[in-house]
């Protein structure tokens, strides 16, 4: 008969949940709910009560030699010595320890690979471009001075538009005792300026484009040497670029194998399979996979 009652399908009975001016407090409270933090608050004030006597019944001519010793608030089940066992004590970085604490063994072996493929190709990298530098320079020459001092603009620091023939040119001013005097240095002043003249007047069609060459070879040159120096500095900046790479890389591919040290610690730490001693005082250690 009761079988006959099991089978038939009856109404399923769904558990009231919380009311909806009361979402805020989070899901309905259960009596085994209530019964769990009544339980916890009564430990609670039950604790603090007995601190509490503690406190109005201390003597305060109480002595102990462990008063004078400084070393003694570090020892014992609450002093600052209890977390040596933690992964900050063991010189874990803030990554590491957000690393094994979020991350399972699996993904912390994928990344490390990884990281450790791109670190060997930065260093290649790294070792072929101080090799071509060591071939080709043999350490640091002239130029390599001149790159260190790379901070103003090239550009600015030639002339590359040419002589400028406007340019003012520095006159020599000279006083005359008398008016017969001074004619007469203005005289000679005007003469010598007819002869520059008359000379310039003389100068050859085909010396004239000989200085027109110099000065475009000159711009030229001086514009070749700015590309030069530009594409030093380029090679010197892609240099740093590479070597802050390597040291971020090394940097990451520490945290992230520390990280997984210690998350095989700890799960052996909870396997009880490292961590102890046996009776001959050899420590338990991980056991290492076979390569």
């Amino acid at each position: 008969m009761s079988s006959m009652r099991n089978a038939v399908q009856r109404r399923n009975h769904r558990e009231r949940g919380q009311l909806a001016g009361r979402e805020k407090w989070g899901i309905l409270e259960k009596h085994k709910d209530y019964s769990l933090r009544a339980k916890d608050y009564n430990n609670k004030k039950a604790k603090i009560k007995r601190l509490e006597e503690k406190v109005r019944e201390r003597n305060p001519d109480e002595f102990a030699f462990g008063m004078l010793s400084e070393g003694s608030g570090r020892k014992g089940k609450h002093g600052a010595g209890a977390t040596r066992d933690s992964a900050a004590a063991r010189g874990l970085s803030h990554d590491a320890i957000k690393l094994y604490k979020t991350q399972d063994a699996g993904y912390l072996r994928t990344v490390g690979e990884r990281v450790r493929r791109q670190l060997e190709k930065a260093e290649e990298e790294l070792r072929l471009q101080d090799s071509m530098k060591a071939i080709l320079g043999g350490g640091k020459g002239v130029d390599s001075e001149d790159d260190d001092d790379m901070d103003f603009d090239d550009e600015d620091d030639f002339d590359l538009g040419g002589d400028d023939e406007g340019a003012k040119k520095g006159r020599k001013v000279v006083f005359a005792d008398d008016r017969t005097e001074q004619r007469s240095l203005k005289k000679k002043r005007l003469q010598g300026e007819e002869k520059e003249e008359s000379s310039d007047e003389e100068e050859s069609f085909g010396d004239k484009q000989k200085k027109k060459t110099s000065l475009k070879q000159a711009a030229a040159d001086r514009l070749a040497l700015v590309e030069a120096r530009r594409a030093r500095k380029m090679k010197k900046r892609a240099a740093e670029v590479r070597e802050n790479k390597v040291k971020s890389l090394q940097k990451q591919y520490k945290d992230i194998t520390a990280a997984e040290r210690e998350l095989d610690w700890q799960r052996g730490r909870m396997d009880n399979v490292v961590g102890g001693t046996n009776k001959n005082g050899v420590k338990w250690k991980i056991r290492e996979r076979k390569r």
